[in-house]
């Protein structure tokens, strides 16, 4: 019995060594005598995103031993080389293009002139592309006017990752040109000189994401919703009043003649006793255009007294405008019943001189109507220093 059990024990002793000898095979080549050399691994990394591209950065090290670096992205897949002999500056910056809308994870690994390897550095990065440009809403257009021969443009609120707007339009020798100057996105308002009227423009703008190192432009260009508006032609407009309703020298006609800030030019309606305090008193403007040429009216502004101290001299309250293809009577009395529905029905305020109003719906028509229906002075004086009524022919537009 005792030998049966000596022979066991010597079996199951040389089962063990044959068992630890295979182990010691499998450890074996995965062991380097003395132990590995890890380089030091890459420091201070960083990425940047681009439109279709990633710039990764980092710094050289400090041991001499280390001669090269590798660069792997997309899961080991690709990969490229950097000999650190070629920074002298003591910084890499790899360019890796034709990169998709998506995430990438980056790993640099240094190896010194013996081919060890140091651990890698990882960082992860996603450029930009077509995808996140279609999800980013352009620039809205608030309105477009003439001031003289230039075209005052103002735009609505860029998006953070607005970076430039770029304008073309046609100027008043019927070329379409581009603008020299850029809207950023910190302004609102662009002029684009020797503008013509009536005529619609484009624009288009170029994005850019917090941290990104590329600019880039939408594919097409945005055509504005309405053309540049002028306003009325004081050259060929004219200006008729309610009867007796004119103080002296100061005549209808003198609202259009772009003179905002003199007390010699504008309308003071009458301080005669008989007439100073009848209502409605009315302004009529005649464009004298119509068909084709009618003008479509986008925004009406009021200019009264500027002077601080004559904030009590600004006596309009409240005011109707009518637009229409049909001539208004002045001087009829029931103008508030027989005008139809007015396109601005309002009451300015006497803080200040200049009051703006855009009517909900754009009119078009040849004659302007506005209608007085009281003052704040107790006489009924109406004292309208300059008046603009902006549009564009739509139709001529179109053309």
């Amino acid at each position: 019995m005792k030998k049966v059990y000596y022979i066991l024990t010597i079996l199951a002793l040389a089962l063990a060594a044959a068992s630890c000898a295979k182990q010691d095979t499998v450890y074996k080549e995965w062991v380097k005598e003395g132990g590995y050399i890890y380089p030091a691994k890459p420091l201070n990394v960083e990425a940047q995103r681009g439109y279709k591209r990633i710039v990764v950065q980092w710094t050289l090290p400090m041991d001499p031993s280390i001669r090269t670096a590798k660069l792997f992205w997309d899961s080991y897949t690709f990969e490229k080389e950097f000999n650190y002999a070629d920074y002298p500056d003591g910084v890499v910056q790899a360019v890796i293009d034709g990169l998709e809308d998506r995430s990438y994870t980056f790993d640099i690994v240094n190896f010194d002139a013996e081919g060890n390897r140091s651990l890698a550095a990882e960082i992860t990065a996603s450029p930009f592309a077509e995808s996140w440009l279609v999800s980013h809403a352009e620039r809205s257009m608030k309105f477009a006017e003439m001031e003289g021969t230039r075209a005052r443009i103002q735009m609505g609120k860029a998006t953070d990752e607005v970076a430039v707007t770029k304008f073309r339009y046609v100027n008043t020798s019927g070329q379409t040109v581009e603008s020299k100057a850029y809207l950023t996105s910190d302004k609102d308002e662009i002029i684009l000189p020797d503008a013509k009227k009536w005529e619609y423009f484009e624009y288009q703008s170029a994005y850019c994401p917090a941290g990104g190192i590329d600019t880039v432009w939408t594919s097409n260009w945005i055509k504005s919703p309405t053309p540049i508006a002028s306003n009325v032609d004081a050259s060929t407009a004219t200006v008729t009043v309610t009867s007796n309703q004119i103080r002296d020298e100061f005549k209808p006609s003198l609202i259009l003649d772009g003179i905002k800030d003199d007390g010699n030019s504008r309308w003071f309606s009458s301080n005669a006793a008989a007439y100073r305090g009848r209502f409605p008193k009315i302004l009529l403007i005649d464009t004298k255009l119509s068909g084709s040429s009618a003008q479509t009216f986008n925004h009406f502004v009021f200019y009264q007294d500027p002077d601080p101290d004559g904030q009590t001299r600004r006596y309009i309250r409240s005011v109707n405008i009518y637009v229409s293809d049909t001539k208004f009577n002045v001087d009829d009395a029931n103008a508030l019943s027989n005008f139809g529905d007015p396109v601005i029905s309002v009451s300015l305020n006497q803080n200040d001189p200049v009051q703006e109003f855009v009517p909900a719906d754009k009119p078009t028509g040849r004659y302007v109507a506005i209608v007085f229906r009281n003052s704040y002075n107790s006489s009924g004086f109406v004292d309208l220093w300059e008046f603009e009524a902006f549009g564009f022919a739509a139709k001529l537009a179109e053309q």
